[in-house]
């Protein structure tokens, strides 16, 4: 519930902004009919005395006027409602609502959007170490409430300087538009995010039936260059996710840091990369579980 939260508060926003207009949208209408009628009874008795022509055409524009404000009504609540349902079916398609991030597909338009018109920009791509553990030990529940608690503290984090998507499964981006020209503050700034991002997740503290435990996310960051294409920059940011996951996770690894990272540490770890190790009492089905998470 508390993944839709904003969403909810949203939708009351609106819900009143749109109340006001309706009602404007009446009475806006009401006095324009009560106007056509004056105007109507004006030239009908332009022979009449002035007092009386008046009387008349303000009589005649007010039962006008509030003989048509029903049907007014009903086409403005008509009218607001389609508007609702409209806005609803487009958080439906831009949202995932698992955590309230922008989805795949509108994440990926948000950051091209930004990339074609030149704006200097760092991705974050996270993703939550051994998730699949998670869903073995605690259960599939319990591995929806982590992702959602994620993308809450995401939220939390980024809301109102990034932009957040849940790219699919257990895996999230950030991206965050780079106001420094120097490379060096660019690469701090966007690494302090991150690291943020990273200690936050790792405070998050999860109760299940089957014990307490706190997740734990890798985070690769690639910066634009030029004219970048999202795929070339998320390229980089994933191959940097890689070498976090492959030098032990739950850290950060930046594209320029890459080769700082030792080859034989990654080669060593290998298999622990993909194939963790089997607990004791486990059985044979355990023993060779994909643990790329």
């Amino acid at each position: 519930m508390s993944a839709i939260r904003p969403l909810l508060g949203l939708a009351s926003r609106r819900s009143i902004r749109c109340r006001r207009d309706l009602w404007l949208f009446v009475v806006r209408i009401c006095g324009f009919v009560a106007l056509i009628a004056g105007i109507a009874v004006a030239i009908q008795g332009h022979g009449s005395d002035l007092p009386t022509l008046i009387g008349t055409s303000l009589a005649v524009g007010l039962v006008a006027g509030l003989l048509t404000a029903p049907i007014i009504r009903e086409f403005g609540e008509m009218y607001l409602d389609l508007w609702k349902s409209t806005q609803a079916l487009r958080d439906l398609a831009a949202k995932d609502q698992q955590t309230g991030l922008l989805n795949n597909r509108s994440f990926v338009a948000a950051v091209e959007e930004r990339l074609g018109a030149g704006r200097r920009i760092a991705l974050l791509v996270g993703d939550l170490d051994r998730f699949k553990s998670i869903n073995d030990r605690h259960g599939h529940l319990v591995g929806d409430e982590v992702i959602a608690r994620v993308g809450e503290t995401a939220r939390d984090i980024f809301e109102d300087i990034a932009v957040l998507g849940r790219m699919g499964g257990e895996e999230y981006a950030v991206m965050v538009e780079c106001p420094f020209a120097d490379i060096e503050v660019a690469h701090a700034h966007a690494s302090a995010l991150a690291e943020e991002m990273r200690r936050r997740i790792a405070g998050i503290t999860v109760v299940a039936p089957t014990g307490s435990f706190s997740p734990t996310i890798s985070i690769g960051i690639a910066w634009s260059r030029g004219s970048t294409a999202f795929s070339d920059l998320y390229a980089r940011a994933d191959k940097a996710l890689y070498v976090a996951k492959a030098a032990g996770r739950d850290r950060i690894v930046a594209e320029h840091e890459i080769d700082a990272v030792d080859p034989e540490a990654i080669l060593a770890r290998r298999q622990d990369l993909f194939w963790r190790p089997a607990e004791d009492g486990a059985g044979d089905e355990d023993r060779q579980s994909i643990a790329w998470a």
